[in-house]
């Protein structure tokens, strides 16, 4: 999908802390990927973001933590699980790493290799592809989180690319498990 700078704008105009981090990091040229409802609302999602989700790979999780003098701690819930800190006090900003996905009986975990950049001043902003969010938004289907809405909105998008979608389910050995929630969605 192609990422709207105009939306990028406004959602950085929403948390105002959150360019000072995007500044932070690329001063200190730790990669990131920003993921969840801001990457998917700047590619094309109606649904406005609540918070912003910055994503790490282990090695820049820990230097993005040093570099904000944070220690994280790992969440574990039935249908995900995750590391995480908090470098703002009003929680609208959080860094995760090792973001799991569950169902049934196994977990599904992809580091954010795969970005797409936006622009935004004069940094390189990078953000994980709808699709990859869409094959975890699947996978977990939160109810209280819009996970199963905000995939069905994904994937009818005209510009959803399902060749990447299925690249990354099957990059995940999770074909199986994707195709019965797509013929099972309840």
């Amino acid at each position: 999908m192609k990422a709207d700078t105009n939306k990028f704008q406004e959602v950085v105009a929403t948390f105002p802390k959150f360019e000072s981090i995007l500044e932070q990091l690329s001063r200190a040229n730790i990669p990131y990927a920003i993921g969840g409802s801001v990457s998917l609302y700047v590619q094309g999602n109606d649904r406005k973001p609540k918070d912003v989700d910055i994503m790490f790979t282990d090695e820049a999780f820990g230097r993005a933590n040093e570099l904000f003098g944070l220690e994280s701690h790992h969440i574990e819930r039935p249908y995900n699980g995750m590391n995480k800190s908090t470098p703002v006090d009003d929680g609208s900003v959080d860094f995760l790493n090792q973001y799991t996905s569950k169902t049934g009986n196994r977990s599904y975990y992809s580091p954010p290799t795969e970005t797409m950049p936006v622009a935004f001043n004069d940094m390189e902003v990078t953000l994980v592809p709808a699709e990859k969010i869409a094959v975890f938004k699947l996978i977990t289907r939160r109810e209280h989180h819009s996970d199963l809405d905000d995939f069905h909105e994904l994937f009818q998008h005209p510009d959803f690319d399902t060749n990447i979608f299925w690249r990354i389910v099957d990059s995940l050995d999770a074909r199986e498990a994707v195709t019965n929630l797509l013929d099972n969605p309840s």
